[in-house]
């Protein structure tokens, strides 16, 4: 099995690239394994529900940062925290 060296800056970056490694796999793995027949809509259910996930996550990650450095600041989007 051929094998991959990746760089990374930061521990985030390297969970985004582990995950979207995982996403693939999981993906290549449902395709062959679903019964014929229903192979593309699951594995449309299936990124669906991956995106979602991850999307909340990458989204929710900048305001649980601030949110730990300011816990007295509202985050107002494309302009930061807001004293409360």
């Amino acid at each position: 099995m051929p094998t991959r060296a990746t760089e990374h800056r930061t521990e985030a970056e390297r969970l985004q690239c582990a995950r979207a490694i995982t996403y693939v796999r999981e993906r290549n793995r449902l395709g062959t394994t679903a019964t014929p027949g229903i192979v593309l809509g699951a594995c449309e259910l299936f990124a669906l529900e991956w995106e979602r996930e991850w999307l909340r996550e990458n989204f929710a990650a900048p305001f649980r940062r601030a949110s730990t450095r300011h816990p007295k600041c509202i985050w107002v989007l494309g302009q930061g925290c807001a004293r409360v």
